[in-house]
């Protein structure tokens, strides 16, 4: 889980991306056989940034927060540097919430997080 690969206003969000990204694929051993012990490749996502029309962020993946939203705001809270991304972050839940819940017909989902998955699944089947 990182930032976008693109960011116009925070430089070190796109440097973030880069380091998850090789970091993942040299503990995977880059789909080769390597000289030390690798992992099997870890799903790999990001979340939803400040501006995401001018990150390249597309969600395709929702998490229902509908639980935790209390939680959530309180910690926002705490981190006084963003205050002012409290409301803008709860609205977005809100809208995420709307269609977590369309898409998957739960009506219980009142809050959702909006991810990219940025690696495609491998399934059996369709």
């Amino acid at each position: 889980l990182t930032h976008t690969a693109v960011d116009p206003f925070n430089p070190d969000h796109p440097v973030a991306y880069t380091m998850v990204q090789r970091a993942r694929l040299l503990a995977s051993g880059a789909g080769v056989s390597s000289a030390f012990q690798s992992i099997t490749p870890p799903d790999w996502y990001s979340f939803e940034p400040h501006q995401p029309e001018l990150s390249e962020f597309y969600p395709n993946t929702f998490i229902d927060i509908t639980p935790v939203m209390d939680k959530k705001i309180k910690a926002m809270n705490v981190m006084s540097a963003q205050s002012y991304l409290v409301n803008y972050y709860t609205e977005l839940a809100s809208r995420r919430g709307n269609h977590a819940r369309r898409i998957s017909g739960k009506k219980e989902i009142k809050f959702a997080e909006a991810h990219q998955r940025l690696m495609p699944w491998v399934v059996n089947e369709l």
